[in-house]
């Protein structure tokens, strides 16, 4: 499998916000936090005393902010690696243990806590701009829904900035609740939704500053809740077809598409391969009533039991051959020898299944106490 390579780094020391930063959140949750902060020492511990502590969604959103930006602290060590995947799970449990990671343990810790919180979110990949690294480089940041907004939270550029090569922590909160086009001068999405902007803008906007050339607005909000109503392949489709629009010529852009890609050729091909499982299952039904059929139908079964059995191995070979014809066509023509072989596979079982079902329809409408005598007679044609 072709592997992501995304450079994942952070923290920058040039501010494009004003000295004078509004307070965007209540205090009295920092202080309440602050008040506790050694006592809350595991996911269950934080997220139960935010529960508990906080009813309004803004506030439980400051109070985790407030926790992983106190708590965690970025690992410079670390500042060129990069992960393929998205383990979620694996990156909490080494950012808490350590207490130290990188924007993706960031973003993956926040997402956790939001969601056990009762919070809707999603974390974002994307492009940042910084003053002392390339002018486009990956990073992963949270957005979060609060009181029916979607709203942006940068756990990683919020924890503090790093100098010498050293990390020094200080919390900035102008990155818990930025402005969509405050944000956007230094953050990129790749899925240009989650920009929150009516009239979001391309990378090679994104780059020269340029203004966005959409001409309507965006309804991103109704955008982004039809995405997270879609599977995952779906949402993986619909991504890949809004970077192709956007532009995906920069190593993280062009990287995460050829990611999206292998995604998605990942999940047709185990389309195609469920549907030959369920043409196995059909398979070994259909062996199983031969034997059953060699032993004259014994041990004794009910008719409505033998009625069924024919149809369903029907319905399992009709239904490995939807997931097979489900399958889009350029998925299909690098397996065109076991596609091939299916179809030889489906006649080759069909015809045999048409033989029986004759059978069957005979065993069934002959009276109970002649029924022996049919597995000495070869039944032809079609019983009527």
């Amino acid at each position: 499998m072709k592997r992501l390579i995304v450079i994942f780094t952070v923290l920058f020391s040039l501010s494009v916000y004003s000295q004078k930063i509004p307070v965007n959140y209540n205090e009295q949750v920092d202080e309440l936090m602050e008040k506790n902060n050694d006592s809350l020492t595991s996911l269950q511990k934080i997220s139960s005393f935010i529960n508990t502590s906080f009813q309004k969604e803004p506030d439980k959103c400051r109070a985790i902010f407030f926790w992983v930006t106190k708590n965690i602290a970025y690992d410079p060590e670390l500042i060129y690696t990069y992960r393929t995947n998205h383990n979620n799970p694996k990156l909490v449990m080494e950012i808490l243990e350590t207490r130290s990671g990188i924007c993706t343990g960031y973003a993956a810790l926040m997402d956790t806590l939001c969601k056990l919180c009762k919070l809707h979110t999603w974390i974002v990949e994307g492009s940042t701009k910084q003053s002392f690294l390339p002018s486009v480089i990956g990073h992963a940041w949270n957005a979060v829904k609060a009181d029916g907004e979607w709203k942006i939270m940068d756990a990683t550029w919020g924890s503090g900035h790093i100098k010498n090569q050293k990390f020094m922590k200080a919390r900035m909160d102008h990155y818990f609740f930025p402005g969509p086009q405050q944000l956007i001068q230094t953050h990129l999405p790749i899925d240009p939704i989650w920009q929150l902007l009516a009239r979001p803008v391309s990378l090679h906007q994104f780059h020269n500053g340029g203004n966005s050339t959409v001409k309507t607005d965006w309804k991103y909000t109704d955008s982004i809740s039809a995405f997270l109503a879609l599977s995952e392949i779906e949402q993986i489709s619909t991504m890949i077809r809004r970077l192709t629009g956007f532009g995906n010529n920069s190593e993280v852009t062009f990287n995460y598409y050829n990611y999206l890609k292998t995604k998605e050729a990942e999940y047709q091909v185990k389309k195609l391969n469920h549907a030959g499982r369920v043409y196995n299952q059909a398979s070994d039904l259909f062996n199983d009533y031969i034997s059953f059929k060699n032993k004259q139908f014994n041990p004794l079964k009910s008719d409505a039991e033998i009625a069924k059995m024919i149809p369903t191995m029907e319905a399992l070979i009709k239904q490995s051959k939807e997931e097979m014809a489900a399958v889009p066509k350029q998925f299909t023509e690098n397996n065109g020898f076991y596609l091939e072989s299916m179809q030889k596979h489906y006649k080759e079982l069909e015809s045999r299944l048409d033989v029986e079902k004759v059978f069957v329809k005979k065993y069934l409408a002959t009276p109970k106490n002649r029924r022996k005598e049919l597995f000495y007679v070869k039944v032809y044609g079609t019983v009527k």
